[in-house]
């Protein structure tokens, strides 16, 4: 759910990846926006902290776990609308403070989820188009010292969404599989403002730059009913490759003169595996469960039609491997037809740690709650709240810089 968490400056030659050194960043440092922003889809999901892998029982299935579509036995459409509030804190020297916000309210899922009428057992089938990924985020800061002022403002916004069709199927009265195949497609529009006055000079760089994401990939589900009150889920993404297409206009204006750079570039990104796994314990009006997510960031990997060896080395040093854990908890009314919830995500950020402008002060972690409300026995109406924050500091720039997320989620699931 967080892109970058630096300010970068782009050069001429490969805009994308390096800083100008005229920024004081190590051009070593290398951050991937795709990377580690899963953003999260349905009311109930983020009531939960996305700790869903076993219980999902919606069309959000098509992206937690396919093989849980066997728990539906209705036709089910489902539809969800987001609503996130992104602010960056930045304090420069320990003195000077800056502030910036971003809200951005979107369409985050419509699916369609169909049971196949067998002679026994469940099949059933699911299509969609579910936002997963957001590059919505800014980011600000202010040095006003008198003979050398600074200030920049960095904005992000845009998203990937998955066009999935899936099917599952149960294997056994206890045992379910199921399968998602997706094109991923999405765009990243990035600006970045970057100001210096001294007491002989004027200097400014405007970079906008598009980014076009497109990919296919494949997920695959298993569920299992272990006893009556206890079910476990292991969910796998194959590694995908990402086609990149990056149109940028880079302006520098010094002392009232303006140059003008104009690009394309075309590469390919690799993500690796991503794992999910969880239990779940249930009684009649009570569920917990509790979820565990692995991926090793370090295996990202660049591809295009120039050297990309160097950049490759120091992506692997940007990055680690990350576990997150998910635990969520929720309780029914049944005479109400209300259920209300809660979670805690202890979400890590991959980054290594390697680069003296990228150290984790304090690592992401998030709250949730939420609840739903049956409409006469045929809408279910959820609304979940998140909240997640973390903070970074850049000790090449002396920059402490504190981030926070709040994101609303409304979704009704309608079953025929």
């Amino acid at each position: 759910m967080f892109p970058r968490p630096l300010p970068v400056f782009p050069l001429l030659t490969l805009v994308l990846f390096l800083c100008v050194a005229a920024f004081a960043q190590e051009e070593s440092f290398v951050s991937e926006a795709s990377a580690d922003n899963f953003f999260g889809i349905g009311g109930r999901a983020v009531g939960m902290s996305e700790a869903v892998v076993v219980s999902t029982k919606d069309g959000t299935a098509i992206v937690y776990n396919p093989a849980a579509l066997t728990k539906i036995r209705r036709p089910e459409f489902y539809g969800a609308l987001s609503h996130e509030k992104f602010t960056n804190t930045t304090v420069t020297a320990g003195t000077y403070r800056a502030e910036n916000n971003l809200s951005r309210t979107r369409l985050g899922s419509l699916n369609l989820t169909v049971p196949v009428p067998t002679y026994r057992g469940a099949l059933v089938v699911a299509f969609g188009v579910n936002r997963t990924r957001s590059f919505d985020r800014t980011f600000t800061f202010d040095s006003p010292l008198l003979d050398n002022s600074q200030h920049a403002v960095e904005e992000e916004s845009g998203g990937i969404r998955e066009w999935s069709a899936a099917a599952a199927i149960e294997l056994s009265a206890r045992i379910s599989a199921g399968l998602t195949l997706t094109y991923f497609n999405g765009g990243e529009d990035y600006y970045w403002n970057y100001q210096l006055s001294s007491l002989s000079s004027d200097l400014e760089y405007i970079d906008n730059i598009e980014d076009n994401y497109s990919a296919v990939g494949l997920r695959l589900g298993a569920l299992a009913d272990l006893t009556q009150n206890l079910s476990a889920a292991l969910t796998i993404d194959v590694p995908t490759k990402y086609k990149v297409e990056q149109n940028y206009i880079q302006r520098t204006i010094a002392n009232g003169s303006e140059d003008t750079e104009v690009g394309y570039y075309e590469y390919h990104l690799t993500h690796p595996f991503v794992f999910n796994g969880g239990l779940a314990f249930r009684t009649r009006t009570f569920l917990i469960e509790g979820n565990v997510g692995y991926t090793d960031w370090t295996q990202l990997e660049y591809d295009g039609d120039f050297d990309l060896e160097d950049l490759n080395r120091d992506l692997r040093n940007s990055y680690d491997e990350a576990i997150n854990f998910r635990f969520g908890a929720e309780y029914t009314f049944p005479q109400y037809g209300l259920i209300v919830r809660g979670g805690y995500k202890h979400d890590p950020l991959p980054f290594s740690g390697f680069f003296a402008s990228n150290q984790i002060e304090k690592d992401r972690n998030s709250y949730s709650f939420g609840l739903s409300y049956l409409i006469d026995r045929v809408a279910m109406l959820d609304v979940g709240f998140a909240r997640a924050s973390y903070e970074l500091e850049n000790r090449t720039l002396d920059l402490a810089q504190e981030f926070t997320s709040s994101k609303l989620m409304f979704s009704v699931a309608y079953r025929i």
